[in-house]
């Protein structure tokens, strides 16, 4: 049965907006300020023709609005309605603070006129022409010493700016607990594609004091303003506009409340940590330490105390690092903390140790040999090793635990009273991220988790995944295969270790949630957990912690790292691309060149211009000497991707840059609707890493330095084979034993 999109009826848009001041009106009428309240009542009072007309603005984007650009037909003319609008403050005329906006806003057409306009307040005559680009006349027009407002007041066309702004930005906080400045999810659901009414439908206020969600609000609101601060700094090189323009951000975390909400002071302490970095960004460190000591968490403690260290506060440090190790704000810290005061302070009579916990972990764990066509694919690649020995290997990291977590509570997180979901679109309870699900729900938490030390664990488990398969929520994903790794799981679990595992994702799921092991095997009774890593990875510390949790209960979980077995037989296409652009989404390829090669030998190559359907710019003309009448009568990729296809069958796909070659070759195909999956080796990357010291990796000057023939540099096949030259010094550097783990 085909499916037919449902339709909207003409005023959708109000009756979303009527139901969301609704909501908000009636479940948080004790924190709604006096701002938010007169909004509410005064938007109540207006005609429905003007409600109309003021929703369908404040769904688009910007303030400002010409009056031409606001007719609807359920509306009529918007004049009469902009003027009662105007009377009850919901619009205004333009000011000069609100000429950004407009400028923004304005239509070629438009900036025409005004600086004809202009052109009264001024001496001299405009040398402009109208065939001249907006930007273009807009640089003009800035530049000009006239009245704008005025000139704006003259055209034919009415302006006005949105007003009461704040108050509705919070009015939206309040329903969604972050800052939303449209409907869509309203518009989602009643379309059909956003789901809501799986859970429960009776819903608590996130905020029940007004100091309390005033706080959250400012502290949401300072999200954009402090992304908006980083690009602004990135180009600066002046001390003093940088420091004054940290200082008001300073000013304004050292007024926020402390705040006993968990929610609340985590985030307080996660703003406070990116102002931190931005200011170590621009090495003004005396304020990057004043925002990490707003901060009371991590990973804002660890900064703390490297910047204490590298500052030479010794002292300071020591006594902040015994602070840490003292009272641990979670696992990570501890482990930090414990590392660089062994590093920095050891005891009397010991080494200092020079490496750090992660660097040894990673370099005592053992090594597995893994086929090189795996590249990329390091867990795929340690799966097959160990299916080879008779395991079952599931890729489970997170999403394992997250599963059995969310199945275990599932009625505590969904579906109780007090869950912490506050509307219909909620998937994701908010008192898991402010650590108050276990003391809300401790004793159902308890009771629960005694059942997994009863014979039953298996049937409750297996009645969950019956009712809840399949429900969308924001906690985990239902893979097919999800019971096989969970009965086994709950069946052979070491006594007492999931009850342990569970009760601390529920008192601090934020940081108990993720970093677990990539892989889980299962072999007979025998359960283990591995973390992979494959040449040139690190290990984070989030994932030791889960490491470490998880042995400390008694599973067998371990860090393996990968080193890739050359087959000297195996077949590499070095392959080279050009195209009529740089994005792989957009533009198109113009040549392929391609040389297989086996043993140290080219045994084969591929070579095509392709039409791509549309005009080279001239520009890549010049870089490449393809000109459009080159590609004239040549196949177009559709013609060629069968032979190609089998030209790559098997191999290793090798480019110099390979994200660029492959991405194109990938788009390509997945335009006929045939997907590309290869193992893939960079020759920058490789050439980076085994003949470090050039001053440039790219093809044309590694060909230079190392004496590589290169007679048609930016010509698909000369380009490929100088590439294929590359890719024999690599493998020769790789075969070798001392090379063969990076």
């Amino acid at each position: 049965m085909a499916y037919h999109k449902p339709e909207l009826d003409s005023g959708y848009y109000l009756q979303h907006f009527n139901e969301l001041l609704q909501f908000v009106a009636a479940h948080y009428q004790a924190v709604l300020t006096a701002d938010s309240q007169a909004f509410i009542s005064d938007f109540a009072a207006l005609a429905p023709s003007a409600q109309l007309l003021l929703v369908r603005m404040l769904n688009r984007k910007g303030a400002v609005f010409c009056d031409s650009e606001l007719s609807y037909d359920e509306i009529g003319a918007p004049t009469p309605w902009l003027t009662l609008l105007q009377q009850q403050g919901f619009v205004a005329e333009l000011q000069t603070a609100d000429l950004t906006d407009f400028w923004l806003r304005l239509t070629k057409h438009t900036l025409w006129q005004l600086l004809e306009l202009a052109q009264q307040q001024l001496a001299a005559p405009l040398e402009l022409k109208k065939s001249a680009t907006k930007p273009q006349l807009l640089r003009v027009a800035l530049s000009l010493p006239v009245d704008w407002l005025a000139l704006i007041h003259q055209l034919p066309q009415r302006y006005v700016v949105l007003q009461r702004q704040a108050a509705l930005s919070y009015i939206y906080f309040l329903y969604f607990g972050r800052i939303e400045s449209n409907l869509s999810l309203f518009t989602l659901r009643d379309l059909g594609i956003r789901q809501t009414g799986q859970f429960k439908q009776v819903f608590q206020p996130r905020f029940t004091e007004l100091a309390q969600a005033q706080l959250a609000f400012s502290i949401a609101s300072a999200k954009a303003p402090i992304q908006a601060l980083a690009k602004k700094l990135k180009p600066l090189t002046d001390v003093a506009t940088i420091r004054a323009e940290l200082q008001p951000m300073l000013t304004m975390v050292e007024h926020w409340l402390q705040t006993d909400d968990p929610q609340l002071s985590t985030q307080r302490s996660e703003r406070c940590y990116q102002l931190g970095r931005i200011a170590e960004q621009q090495r003004q460190m005396d304020f990057a330490i004043a925002f990490y000591q707003q901060s009371a968490d991590f990973p804002a403690s660890e900064r703390l105390a490297r910047l204490y260290w590298q500052q030479g506060e010794r002292e300071q440090c020591q006594s902040y690092l015994q602070q840490l190790l003292n009272d641990p704000a979670c696992d990570e810290e501890w482990l930090f903390a414990d590392d660089f005061f062994t590093r920095h302070f050891p005891a009397p009579g010991t080494v200092s140790a020079k490496r750090s916990r992660l660097t040894e972990l990673l370099q005592q764990a053992p090594s597995i040999g893994v086929d090189e066509l795996y590249l990329g694919k390091a867990e795929q690649g340690l799966s097959a090793h160990y299916q080879s020995q008779g395991y079952q290997a599931f890729h489970a990291e997170n999403n394992l635990w997250l599963a059995l977590f969310a199945l275990w509570f599932w009625h505590e997180l969904f579906e109780h009273p007090a869950s912490a979901l506050h509307n219909p679109f909620e998937r994701r309870p908010r008192n898991l991220s402010a650590g108050l699900f276990y003391s809300q729900f401790a004793d159902s938490i308890e009771q629960k988790l005694q059942l997994l030390a009863e014979p039953t664990a298996t049937q409750y488990l297996l009645s969950a995944l019956a009712a809840h398969f399949g429900k969308r929520n924001s906690i985990c994903f239902w893979p097919q295969d999800l019971a096989e790794q969970l009965l086994p799981l709950v069946k052979q679990a070491p006594a007492k270790a999931l009850a342990t595992l569970l009760r601390h994702m529920a008192q601090d799921f934020q940081r108990c949630s993720s970093g677990y092991p990539d892989l889980l095997l299962i072999k007979g009774n025998e359960l283990a957990f591995v973390e992979v890593k494959a040449p040139g990875d690190k290990i984070q510390r989030h994932q030791l912690a889960r490491l470490l949790a998880l042995q400390q209960v008694g599973f067998n979980a371990r860090l393996e790292k990968l080193h890739w077995i050359i087959d000297p037989d195996r077949i590499y296409v070095v392959l080279d691309v050009e195209t009529t652009g740089g994005k792989a989404g957009s533009d198109r390829v113009i040549e392929i060149g391609a040389v297989k090669v086996q043993s140290g030998e080219i045994i084969d190559s591929f070579s095509t211009l392709l039409d791509p359907q549309r005009r080279i710019p001239s520009f890549i003309s010049r870089l490449t000497g393809i000109t459009n009448n080159m590609v004239v009568g040549a196949p177009t990729f559709a013609e060629i991707a069968d032979s190609l296809a089998a030209f790559l069958n098997g191999a290793v796909f090798v480019a110099h840059n390979v994200k660029f070659d492959y991405g194109f070759i990938k788009a390509e195909f997945a335009r006929l609707a045939i997907p590309l999956d290869m193992p893939q080796l960079c020759t920058v990357v490789n050439m980076r890493r085994f003949y470090p010291g050039h001053v440039s990796y790219s093809l044309g000057k590694l060909c230079q330095a190392l004496d590589i023939p290169l007679l048609n540099h930016h010509r698909a096949l000369d380009d490929a084979k100088a590439a294929a030259q590359l890719l024999l010094l690599i493998n020769h550097k790789r075969g070798k034993p001392e090379h063969a783990i990076p």
